[in-house]
Protein backbone atom coordinates (compact mmCIF):
# COMPACT_ATOMS: atom_id res chain seq x y z
CA UNK A 1 0.00 0.00 0.00
CA UNK A 2 1.15 3.18 -1.06
CA UNK A 3 0.71 6.50 1.08
CA UNK A 4 0.94 9.98 -0.54
CA UNK A 5 0.17 13.43 0.94
CA UNK A 6 -2.99 14.20 0.96
CA UNK A 7 -3.59 17.88 0.82
CA UNK A 8 -4.91 20.86 3.56
CA UNK A 9 -5.26 23.80 4.72
CA UNK A 10 -2.31 24.06 7.30
CA UNK A 11 -0.01 22.03 5.13
CA UNK A 12 -0.14 20.10 8.13
CA UNK A 13 1.90 16.36 7.59
CA UNK A 14 -1.07 14.20 6.17
CA UNK A 15 -0.22 10.75 4.22
CA UNK A 16 -3.45 8.72 2.70
CA UNK A 17 -3.98 5.88 1.16
CA UNK A 18 -6.48 2.42 0.78
CA UNK A 19 -5.30 -1.10 1.23
CA UNK A 20 -5.90 -3.68 -1.14
CA UNK A 21 -8.96 -4.11 0.36
CA UNK A 22 -10.07 -0.66 0.56
CA UNK A 23 -9.46 0.13 3.96
CA UNK A 24 -8.59 3.96 4.19
CA UNK A 25 -5.28 4.90 5.50
CA UNK A 26 -4.74 8.32 7.28
CA UNK A 27 -1.39 8.83 9.28
CA UNK A 28 0.16 11.92 10.68
CA UNK A 29 3.43 11.82 11.52
CA UNK A 30 5.46 13.25 14.01
CA UNK A 31 8.65 11.70 14.62
CA UNK A 32 9.45 14.16 17.40
CA UNK A 33 6.05 12.85 19.55
CA UNK A 34 6.55 10.74 22.75
CA UNK A 35 3.95 8.86 21.84
CA UNK A 36 0.94 7.28 19.08
CA UNK A 37 -2.50 7.57 18.97
CA UNK A 38 -4.39 5.17 16.55
CA UNK A 39 -8.63 4.77 16.14
CA UNK A 40 -10.11 2.29 14.04
CA UNK A 41 -13.70 3.45 13.02
CA UNK A 42 -16.39 2.20 11.00
CA UNK A 43 -19.17 4.28 9.70
CA UNK A 44 -22.74 2.09 11.87
CA UNK A 45 -23.96 3.92 14.95
CA UNK A 46 -26.79 3.56 16.83
CA UNK A 47 -29.15 5.26 14.31
CA UNK A 48 -28.44 2.48 11.77
CA UNK A 49 -31.31 0.24 12.33
CA UNK A 50 -31.90 -1.29 9.02
CA UNK A 51 -29.51 -4.09 8.03
CA UNK A 52 -29.50 -4.90 4.43
CA UNK A 53 -31.31 -3.86 1.48
CA UNK A 54 -34.29 -6.03 2.12
CA UNK A 55 -35.04 -3.58 5.29
CA UNK A 56 -34.03 -6.46 8.18
CA UNK A 57 -34.08 -4.44 11.05
CA UNK A 58 -30.83 -3.96 13.47
CA UNK A 59 -32.55 -4.34 17.12
CA UNK A 60 -31.95 -1.28 19.31
CA UNK A 61 -28.49 -1.32 20.90
CA UNK A 62 -26.88 -3.65 18.27
CA UNK A 63 -23.79 -1.35 17.61
CA UNK A 64 -22.99 -0.58 21.49
CA UNK A 65 -23.44 -4.61 21.86
CA UNK A 66 -21.01 -5.55 18.92
CA UNK A 67 -18.22 -2.31 20.74
CA UNK A 68 -18.49 -4.93 23.56
CA UNK A 69 -18.42 -8.38 22.26
CA UNK A 70 -15.35 -7.30 20.06
CA UNK A 71 -13.07 -6.86 23.14
CA UNK A 72 -13.54 -10.93 24.07
CA UNK A 73 -12.31 -13.19 21.43
CA UNK A 74 -10.92 -17.05 22.25
CA UNK A 75 -7.98 -15.75 24.84
CA UNK A 76 -9.88 -13.82 26.91
CA UNK A 77 -10.10 -9.95 27.41
CA UNK A 78 -8.26 -7.74 24.62
CA UNK A 79 -7.48 -5.28 27.15
CA UNK A 80 -5.15 -7.08 28.95
CA UNK A 81 -2.89 -7.63 25.93
CA UNK A 82 -2.95 -4.07 25.40
CA UNK A 83 -1.96 -3.52 28.89
CA UNK A 84 1.26 -6.17 28.35
CA UNK A 85 2.37 -4.03 25.66
CA UNK A 86 2.34 -0.83 27.73
CA UNK A 87 -0.52 0.46 25.91
CA UNK A 88 -4.42 1.85 27.20
CA UNK A 89 -7.18 0.89 24.49
CA UNK A 90 -10.96 2.24 24.77
CA UNK A 91 -13.91 2.19 22.20
CA UNK A 92 -16.89 4.74 21.53
CA UNK A 93 -20.59 4.34 19.77
CA UNK A 94 -22.19 7.39 18.64
CA UNK A 95 -24.87 7.93 16.83
CA UNK A 96 -23.27 7.20 13.59
CA UNK A 97 -20.25 5.93 14.47
CA UNK A 98 -18.15 3.17 16.29
CA UNK A 99 -14.87 3.25 16.77
CA UNK A 100 -11.71 1.62 18.58
CA UNK A 101 -8.82 3.04 19.86
CA UNK A 102 -5.38 2.66 21.40
CA UNK A 103 -2.91 5.11 22.92
CA UNK A 104 0.96 3.96 23.73
CA UNK A 105 4.66 4.99 24.13
CA UNK A 106 6.16 1.64 23.56
CA UNK A 107 5.84 -1.32 21.14
CA UNK A 108 3.20 0.94 18.51
CA UNK A 109 3.60 -1.69 15.78
CA UNK A 110 2.16 -4.62 18.06
CA UNK A 111 -0.37 -2.54 19.31
CA UNK A 112 -1.22 -1.56 15.52
CA UNK A 113 -1.52 -5.31 14.94
CA UNK A 114 -3.59 -6.22 17.95
CA UNK A 115 -5.94 -3.25 16.94
CA UNK A 116 -6.41 -4.39 13.22
CA UNK A 117 -6.50 -8.26 14.82
CA UNK A 118 -9.79 -7.79 17.16
CA UNK A 119 -11.85 -5.83 15.62
CA UNK A 120 -12.20 -7.65 12.23
CA UNK A 121 -11.65 -10.83 13.73
CA UNK A 122 -14.47 -11.06 15.84
CA UNK A 123 -15.90 -14.26 18.42
CA UNK A 124 -19.56 -14.91 19.14
CA UNK A 125 -20.98 -17.77 20.71
CA UNK A 126 -24.72 -17.57 21.84
CA UNK A 127 -22.72 -18.44 25.51
CA UNK A 128 -20.78 -15.12 26.00
CA UNK A 129 -23.74 -12.96 23.85
CA UNK A 130 -26.23 -14.20 26.98
CA UNK A 131 -23.38 -13.13 29.07
CA UNK A 132 -22.58 -9.98 27.57
CA UNK A 133 -26.55 -9.20 27.25
CA UNK A 134 -26.43 -9.29 31.99
CA UNK A 135 -23.62 -6.88 31.40
CA UNK A 136 -24.93 -4.53 29.19
CA UNK A 137 -28.66 -4.68 31.07
CA UNK A 138 -26.70 -3.26 34.28
CA UNK A 139 -24.71 -0.72 31.99
CA UNK A 140 -28.61 0.26 30.93
CA UNK A 141 -30.00 0.40 34.46
CA UNK A 142 -26.84 2.74 35.31
CA UNK A 143 -28.16 4.96 32.77
CA UNK A 144 -31.55 5.08 33.69
CA UNK A 145 -30.19 6.55 37.41
CA UNK A 146 -27.93 9.22 35.52
CA UNK A 147 -29.90 12.21 35.43
CA UNK A 148 -27.98 13.80 32.81
CA UNK A 149 -28.37 10.52 30.34
CA UNK A 150 -32.07 10.88 31.40
CA UNK A 151 -32.65 14.83 30.76
CA UNK A 152 -30.47 14.22 27.41
CA UNK A 153 -32.52 11.86 26.13
CA UNK A 154 -35.96 13.12 27.52
CA UNK A 155 -34.85 16.03 25.99
CA UNK A 156 -34.13 14.08 22.03
CA UNK A 157 -37.67 12.06 22.98
CA UNK A 158 -39.21 15.54 22.66
CA UNK A 159 -37.64 16.55 19.45
CA UNK A 160 -38.09 13.60 17.81
CA UNK A 161 -41.16 10.93 17.04
CA UNK A 162 -39.58 8.32 15.17
CA UNK A 163 -35.93 9.34 14.16
CA UNK A 164 -33.67 6.29 15.94
CA UNK A 165 -31.77 8.95 17.32
CA UNK A 166 -34.38 9.64 19.93
CA UNK A 167 -33.37 5.93 21.35
CA UNK A 168 -31.39 5.56 23.81
CA UNK A 169 -27.06 4.45 21.92
CA UNK A 170 -26.91 0.71 24.41
CA UNK A 171 -30.52 0.08 23.43
CA UNK A 172 -33.08 -1.34 26.63
CA UNK A 173 -33.14 -4.58 28.63
CA UNK A 174 -35.60 -5.66 26.08
CA UNK A 175 -34.00 -4.77 22.63
CA UNK A 176 -30.75 -6.44 23.91
CA UNK A 177 -32.46 -9.51 25.00
CA UNK A 178 -33.42 -10.50 21.11
CA UNK A 179 -29.39 -10.69 20.33
CA UNK A 180 -27.89 -13.49 19.52
CA UNK A 181 -24.51 -14.18 18.22
CA UNK A 182 -26.27 -15.08 14.14
CA UNK A 183 -27.76 -11.30 14.79
CA UNK A 184 -24.33 -10.00 15.69
CA UNK A 185 -22.48 -11.62 13.00
CA UNK A 186 -24.92 -10.28 10.31
CA UNK A 187 -24.74 -7.13 11.29
CA UNK A 188 -20.72 -7.59 11.89
CA UNK A 189 -20.45 -8.68 8.69
CA UNK A 190 -22.76 -5.83 6.64
CA UNK A 191 -21.11 -2.90 8.56
CA UNK A 192 -17.52 -3.75 9.64
CA UNK A 193 -16.03 -4.35 6.34
CA UNK A 194 -12.60 -2.26 4.94
CA UNK A 195 -14.80 -0.05 2.60
CA UNK A 196 -16.92 1.17 4.99
CA UNK A 197 -14.04 2.00 7.46
CA UNK A 198 -11.45 4.02 8.20
CA UNK A 199 -7.42 3.71 10.30
CA UNK A 200 -6.06 6.93 11.64
CA UNK A 201 -2.49 7.18 12.87
CA UNK A 202 -0.86 9.84 14.57
CA UNK A 203 2.40 10.16 16.42
CA UNK A 204 5.97 9.00 16.36
CA UNK A 205 4.95 5.58 14.46
CA UNK A 206 6.60 5.69 10.98
CA UNK A 207 4.32 6.03 8.06
CA UNK A 208 5.97 3.23 6.30
CA UNK A 209 5.48 0.99 9.21
CA UNK A 210 2.09 1.41 9.40
CA UNK A 211 1.39 1.13 5.79
CA UNK A 212 3.54 -2.22 6.07
CA UNK A 213 1.60 -3.70 8.60
CA UNK A 214 -1.75 -2.50 7.37
CA UNK A 215 -0.94 -4.33 3.71
CA UNK A 216 0.06 -7.36 5.85
CA UNK A 217 -3.07 -7.66 7.79
CA UNK A 218 -5.17 -6.66 4.58
CA UNK A 219 -3.49 -9.14 2.15
CA UNK A 220 -4.51 -12.16 4.57
CA UNK A 221 -8.48 -11.21 4.00
CA UNK A 222 -10.82 -11.95 1.68
CA UNK A 223 -11.93 -9.53 -1.02
CA UNK A 224 -14.38 -6.86 0.07
CA UNK A 225 -17.43 -6.79 -2.56
CA UNK A 226 -19.74 -4.20 -0.30
CA UNK A 227 -19.97 -1.03 -0.78
CA UNK A 228 -19.44 2.09 1.91
CA UNK A 229 -22.94 2.29 3.99
CA UNK A 230 -25.37 4.84 3.15
CA UNK A 231 -27.55 6.48 5.79
CA UNK A 232 -31.38 6.22 4.60
CA UNK A 233 -33.53 9.12 5.30
CA UNK A 234 -36.55 8.83 7.92
CA UNK A 235 -40.11 10.31 7.23
CA UNK A 236 -39.32 12.00 10.60
CA UNK A 237 -42.05 15.08 11.17
CA UNK A 238 -40.05 18.35 10.78
CA UNK A 239 -41.18 19.68 14.26
CA UNK A 240 -40.79 18.30 17.49
CA UNK A 241 -43.52 15.91 19.00
CA UNK A 242 -44.13 17.34 22.25
CA UNK A 243 -42.40 20.62 23.73
CA UNK A 244 -41.76 19.25 27.44
CA UNK A 245 -40.41 16.46 29.55
CA UNK A 246 -40.09 16.42 33.30
CA UNK A 247 -38.91 13.95 35.77
CA UNK A 248 -38.07 13.63 39.41
CA UNK A 249 -34.47 12.14 40.28
CA UNK A 250 -32.71 11.71 43.00
CA UNK A 251 -30.99 15.39 42.17
CA UNK A 252 -29.99 18.36 44.72
CA UNK A 253 -30.99 20.51 42.00
CA UNK A 254 -33.01 21.27 39.19
CA UNK A 255 -31.51 20.58 35.75
CA UNK A 256 -32.53 22.11 32.72
CA UNK A 257 -32.38 21.96 28.81
CA UNK A 258 -33.39 23.61 26.01
CA UNK A 259 -32.96 22.01 22.13
CA UNK A 260 -33.60 23.24 19.15
CA UNK A 261 -34.64 20.70 16.19
CA UNK A 262 -32.57 20.87 13.20
CA UNK A 263 -35.00 21.81 10.02
CA UNK A 264 -32.83 22.65 7.52
CA UNK A 265 -31.43 18.73 6.38
CA UNK A 266 -29.27 17.32 3.83
CA UNK A 267 -26.91 18.53 1.39
CA UNK A 268 -23.69 17.66 0.75
CA UNK A 269 -20.42 17.24 2.95
CA UNK A 270 -19.68 20.88 2.98
CA UNK A 271 -23.35 22.35 3.62
CA UNK A 272 -23.53 20.56 6.52
CA UNK A 273 -20.00 21.15 7.90
CA UNK A 274 -21.06 24.90 7.21
CA UNK A 275 -24.18 24.46 8.65
CA UNK A 276 -22.36 23.23 12.24
CA UNK A 277 -19.83 25.66 12.51
CA UNK A 278 -22.29 28.82 11.64
CA UNK A 279 -24.89 26.92 14.71
CA UNK A 280 -21.21 26.63 16.64
CA UNK A 281 -20.63 30.46 15.90
CA UNK A 282 -24.09 31.85 16.92
CA UNK A 283 -24.46 29.78 19.68
CA UNK A 284 -20.80 31.06 21.03
CA UNK A 285 -21.62 34.41 20.33
CA UNK A 286 -24.49 34.49 22.23
CA UNK A 287 -23.63 32.40 25.18
CA UNK A 288 -20.18 31.75 25.76
CA UNK A 289 -18.44 32.61 28.66
CA UNK A 290 -17.35 36.07 27.63
CA UNK A 291 -20.41 37.36 26.76
CA UNK A 292 -22.88 39.67 28.37
CA UNK A 293 -25.87 37.45 28.36
CA UNK A 294 -24.05 34.50 30.46
CA UNK A 295 -22.62 37.10 32.84
CA UNK A 296 -25.84 38.62 33.18
CA UNK A 297 -27.41 34.80 33.87
CA UNK A 298 -24.48 34.11 36.09
CA UNK A 299 -24.99 36.79 38.27
CA UNK A 300 -28.81 36.62 38.79
CA UNK A 301 -27.76 32.94 40.12
CA UNK A 302 -30.10 31.31 37.05
CA UNK A 303 -26.42 29.61 35.48
CA UNK A 304 -23.47 28.22 36.99
CA UNK A 305 -19.89 26.68 35.81
CA UNK A 306 -22.38 23.51 34.65
CA UNK A 307 -24.19 25.98 31.96
CA UNK A 308 -23.27 24.88 28.14
CA UNK A 309 -24.23 25.67 24.31
CA UNK A 310 -23.88 23.20 21.40
CA UNK A 311 -24.81 21.57 18.35
CA UNK A 312 -24.64 18.17 16.69
CA UNK A 313 -25.47 17.88 13.13
CA UNK A 314 -25.57 14.68 10.26
CA UNK A 315 -27.06 14.86 7.17
CA UNK A 316 -30.56 13.53 8.38
CA UNK A 317 -30.80 14.88 11.76
CA UNK A 318 -29.30 17.72 13.72
CA UNK A 319 -30.27 19.88 17.33
CA UNK A 320 -28.75 22.68 19.41
CA UNK A 321 -28.77 22.24 23.34
CA UNK A 322 -28.28 24.64 25.99
CA UNK A 323 -28.54 24.18 29.49
CA UNK A 324 -27.27 23.12 33.04
CA UNK A 325 -27.90 23.05 36.57
CA UNK A 326 -30.61 26.00 37.89
CA UNK A 327 -32.47 26.61 40.86
CA UNK A 328 -35.11 28.22 38.20
CA UNK A 329 -35.74 26.51 35.09
CA UNK A 330 -38.89 28.42 34.23
CA UNK A 331 -36.90 31.67 34.56
CA UNK A 332 -33.49 30.13 32.65
CA UNK A 333 -35.93 29.17 30.03
CA UNK A 334 -37.62 32.35 29.54
CA UNK A 335 -34.05 34.77 29.62
CA UNK A 336 -32.79 32.37 26.92
CA UNK A 337 -35.42 32.11 24.49
CA UNK A 338 -35.81 36.40 25.28
CA UNK A 339 -32.07 36.40 24.02
CA UNK A 340 -33.02 34.22 20.95
CA UNK A 341 -36.12 36.22 20.03
CA UNK A 342 -33.62 39.53 20.23
CA UNK A 343 -30.67 38.03 18.02
CA UNK A 344 -33.58 37.04 15.62
CA UNK A 345 -34.52 40.35 15.39
CA UNK A 346 -31.21 42.50 15.60
CA UNK A 347 -28.76 40.38 14.13
CA UNK A 348 -25.11 39.51 15.31
CA UNK A 349 -23.22 41.91 14.24
CA UNK A 350 -19.55 41.58 12.83
CA UNK A 351 -17.86 42.24 16.15
CA UNK A 352 -19.56 39.29 17.36
CA UNK A 353 -18.34 37.27 14.30
CA UNK A 354 -15.00 38.47 14.80
CA UNK A 355 -14.45 37.51 18.14
CA UNK A 356 -15.79 34.25 17.85
CA UNK A 357 -14.19 33.27 14.91
CA UNK A 358 -10.92 34.17 16.16
CA UNK A 359 -12.01 32.10 19.35
CA UNK A 360 -12.82 28.91 17.15
CA UNK A 361 -9.99 29.28 14.68
CA UNK A 362 -8.11 29.15 17.81
CA UNK A 363 -9.01 26.64 19.21
CA UNK A 364 -9.02 24.35 16.10
CA UNK A 365 -5.03 25.46 15.65
CA UNK A 366 -4.66 23.96 19.44
CA UNK A 367 -6.15 20.91 19.02
CA UNK A 368 -3.54 20.10 16.66
CA UNK A 369 -1.18 19.81 19.14
CA UNK A 370 -2.77 16.57 20.17
CA UNK A 371 -2.56 13.31 18.90
CA UNK A 372 -5.47 11.94 19.71
CA UNK A 373 -7.60 15.44 18.64
CA UNK A 374 -5.43 14.72 15.14
CA UNK A 375 -6.55 11.10 14.71
CA UNK A 376 -10.61 11.68 15.66
CA UNK A 377 -10.81 14.47 13.72
CA UNK A 378 -9.22 12.85 10.18
CA UNK A 379 -11.66 9.90 10.49
CA UNK A 380 -14.50 12.56 11.33
CA UNK A 381 -13.63 14.63 8.58
CA UNK A 382 -13.36 11.08 6.43
CA UNK A 383 -16.58 9.91 6.95
CA UNK A 384 -17.65 13.08 6.91
CA UNK A 385 -16.78 13.68 2.96
CA UNK A 386 -14.41 16.33 3.62
CA UNK A 387 -10.58 16.75 3.16
CA UNK A 388 -8.24 17.14 6.20
CA UNK A 389 -9.03 20.16 8.60
CA UNK A 390 -11.76 21.61 6.47
CA UNK A 391 -13.35 23.82 9.07
CA UNK A 392 -10.22 25.91 9.16
CA UNK A 393 -10.81 26.98 5.76
CA UNK A 394 -14.99 27.26 6.71
CA UNK A 395 -14.03 29.90 9.61
CA UNK A 396 -12.59 32.53 7.43
CA UNK A 397 -15.73 31.79 5.07
CA UNK A 398 -18.81 32.42 7.06
CA UNK A 399 -20.18 35.85 7.18
CA UNK A 400 -22.20 37.63 9.49
CA UNK A 401 -25.07 37.73 6.47
CA UNK A 402 -25.02 33.82 6.98
CA UNK A 403 -24.93 33.52 10.70
CA UNK A 404 -28.35 35.88 10.46
CA UNK A 405 -29.81 33.24 7.96
CA UNK A 406 -28.57 30.58 10.40
CA UNK A 407 -30.48 32.19 13.70
CA UNK A 408 -33.70 32.77 11.22
CA UNK A 409 -34.21 29.23 9.83
CA UNK A 410 -32.77 27.21 12.66
CA UNK A 411 -33.73 29.09 16.08
CA UNK A 412 -37.37 28.73 15.64
CA UNK A 413 -39.98 29.17 18.19
CA UNK A 414 -41.87 26.04 16.79
CA UNK A 415 -38.88 24.22 16.99
CA UNK A 416 -38.15 24.52 20.73
CA UNK A 417 -38.61 21.53 23.18
CA UNK A 418 -37.39 21.58 27.03
CA UNK A 419 -36.46 18.81 29.31
CA UNK A 420 -36.60 19.36 32.64
CA UNK A 421 -35.47 17.23 35.77
CA UNK A 422 -36.73 18.40 39.41
CA UNK A 423 -35.07 16.66 42.83
CA UNK A 424 -37.93 14.32 44.28
CA UNK A 425 -40.53 15.85 45.99
CA UNK A 426 -40.01 14.91 50.13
Amino acid sequence: MKLEPLANGLSEPVLAGDSCRGLRVLVNPRPDSAGTFAALGTNFGSVDRVGDARGVPVPEGLAHFLEHKLFEDAQGDVSDRFSVLGASTNAMTGFCGTTYLFSTTDAPDACLRLLLSFVQDPWFTDELVRKEQGIIAQEIRMYDDDPDWRIFFGLLGCLYEKHPVRDNIAGSVESIAEIDAATLRRCYDLFYHPRNMCLTVSGALDPEVVAAIVEEDQAARPEDPLAPHVRGTSDEPLLPVRDRHEEELAVSRPRFLMGVKETVLGGGPLDVARRQLATRIVLDALFGRATTTFESLYADGLVDESFSASYSGEPGFGFSMLGGDTDDPEALEARLRETLVRARRDGLGTDALKRVRQKIYGQLLRSLDSTENVAFGLMTDHFHGLQPFAALDLVEQITAEELDRRLAEHFREDAFAVSVVRPCAR
